[in-house]
């Protein structure tokens, strides 16, 4: 769980330093499905002000 929260808050940075949407940044670490939405899930839960694209 420990990768899943770095991984997190460097999607975080990138997307506070203006990249694109989460989802993007999170999918350029080609992760396996069920990490990514750990990953999503762990972001979601610090910033609840980013919200998943529609």
């Amino acid at each position: 769980m420990y990768k899943i929260r770095i991984i997190a808050n460097a999607c975080i940075t990138r997307y506070n330093g203006g990249e694109r949407e989460i989802a993007h940044i999170v999918g350029s670490y080609n992760m396996v499905k069920e990490d990514s939405d750990l990953v999503l899930a762990e972001i979601y839960a610090k910033r609840p002000d980013i919200t998943p694209a529609v």
